[in-house]
């Protein structure tokens, strides 16, 4: 049975992430508490590191869009008549 807890100052777990595993044998009596196992948080993967690398392309992209605007002026469109 996976429980969820929810965070407390100092805690690094969150309400979505499975907080504890209860471990219990079928052999075991009711004076037996359940051994309690903690995950550890899984470390960053590749994907983060895509991720990270997409928002700074992004950010880059922006700039140098912004950066080619500004070379035709605050209105381009002002001497086209339709």
């Amino acid at each position: 049975m996976i429980s969820f807890r929810k965070k407390k100052k100092g805690d690094e777990t969150t309400e979505t992430t499975p907080a504890r595993e209860t471990v219990s044998s079928t052999s075991s009596t009711p004076s037996e508490t359940p051994i309690t196992i903690r995950k550890p948080k899984p470390a960053p993967d590749i994907y983060t590191l895509l991720l990270g690398l997409s928002v700074v392309a992004l950010i880059i992209a922006t700039v140098l869009l912004y950066l080619n605007l500004t070379d035709y002026g605050p209105n381009p469109l002002a001497g086209i008549k339709t």
